[in-house]
């Protein structure tokens, strides 16, 4: 599954591949790069999530990963690798925040095509 969104100056892409039973996921927007990555699987006796996060010196992507991965870990059901890398020179704070919410709308967005 892949979707796009254009916002102001910037295009963001969504991007799910299974992985075997797993899923593999990007989120990138304007030069794309891995600026963080999240690694979520459900412990099905709990219910609870475990998650690593780890991102590139500079980024600030780790957010958005770890809210991507727990997610779709949480509605699939499924192990997922999550990795975000947004970039928008002379970024704004108002561009910032609204990127961090259109993202999280495109997250919640692809749950209902998730098998």
């Amino acid at each position: 599954m892949k979707t796009s969104k254009t916002i102001g100056r910037l295009t963001l892409v969504l991007e799910i591949r299974d992985v075997g039973s797993d899923l593999s996921v990007t989120l990138t927007g304007g030069k794309a790069h891995i600026g963080a990555a999240a690694l979520t699987s459900l412990d099905s006796g709990t219910g609870r999530v475990t998650a690593s996060v780890m991102s590139a010196p500079g980024h600030k992507e780790e957010e958005i990963a770890l809210y991507g991965a727990k997610t779709i870990c949480k509605a699939a059901n499924k192990t997922v690798l999550f990795a975000a890398g947004i970039h928008l020179d002379d970024i704004s704070a108002d561009e910032i925040k609204e990127i961090e919410s259109v993202c999280a709308e495109m997250i919640q967005s692809c749950l209902k095509n998730l098998d």
